[in-house]
């Protein structure tokens, strides 16, 4: 469980299209500002950046969170026309207990999900998806040194709390970051032989007393800001 059960192909050396995965529309925006991105479309360097923000639901009028929504999304993207790197971009929560404070960064190594569970051989390790991301060790490096950035694990579930049962979980493997789509949008490009990167910022910390809801509210603008100022050295770096 602690080591990833499969591995998405490489960045290739030269990336011409990204699609930039942001799950809510508080969080887009602040990007495609940093990335002149008016239109939805951006470009850095050679590379044609292309947003992509699932978007409200028509009955209750918030933004499509969690795993199904994204993963749905993305599939409905890739069906259309193929990037040559899928980016994904977002708040999540953070561990005190791993040293992580409000607005810090996090290069994600790989991701998996923490709210599956089905004891039969061979199921876990399916529903788990624990997935090596496309950067490699030494993209990983850069980038985290370039940002300021801590490198490792994000664990993706449906819910914005946590049982007791995860959080075990958490600390057994190191989580760093808790999200609510990374793994979903990682067995997507997985099936679809499309590479995968990932940059998380902080608002709240999952092991801290404080309600989940409470933090992430009151910290949205502050961490969005700092995911937007990284934007471009991020993909910047990748391509």
């Amino acid at each position: 469980m602690d080591r990833p059960t499969f591995a998405l192909p490489p960045i290739p050396p030269r990336v011409h299209r990204v699609l930039l995965f942001v799950a809510m529309r508080s969080e887009a925006d602040p990007i495609a500002r940093a990335l002149g991105a008016t239109d939805g479309t951006a470009r850095i360097g050679d590379a044609h950046i292309e947003l992509l923000v699932p978007g409200a639901d028509p009955v209750l009028g918030v933004d499509r969170l969690g795993p199904v929504h994204a993963a749905s999304a993305l599939a409905r993207a890739l069906c259309s026309a193929r990037p040559d790197l899928v980016v994904n971009m977002g708040t999540c929560g953070g561990f005190e207990s791993q040293g992580l404070g409000i607005a810090d960064l996090i290069v994600v190594r790989d991701a998996m999900f923490h709210d599956a569970r089905v004891a039969l051989d061979g199921f876990d390790a399916l529903v788990r998806a624990h997935t090596r991301l496309s950067p490699s060790a030494s993209q990983l490096e850069a980038v985290a040194e370039r940002l300021g950035a801590r490198t490792g694990l994000a664990s993706s579930g449906s819910s914005l709390d946590a049982t007791a049962d995860e959080l075990a979980l958490f600390r057994r493997t190191h989580t760093l970051a808790k999200d609510m789509e990374l793994a979903a949008l990682a067995v997507v490009c997985r099936e679809a032989g499309v590479p995968l990167a990932a940059l998380k910022g902080v608002t709240d910390l999952v092991d801290h007393h404080e309600p989940t809801h409470e933090a992430f509210l009151r910290n949205l603008t502050r961490t969005t800001d700092r995911i937007a100022q990284s934007a471009a050295a991020f993909i910047g770096q990748l391509v």
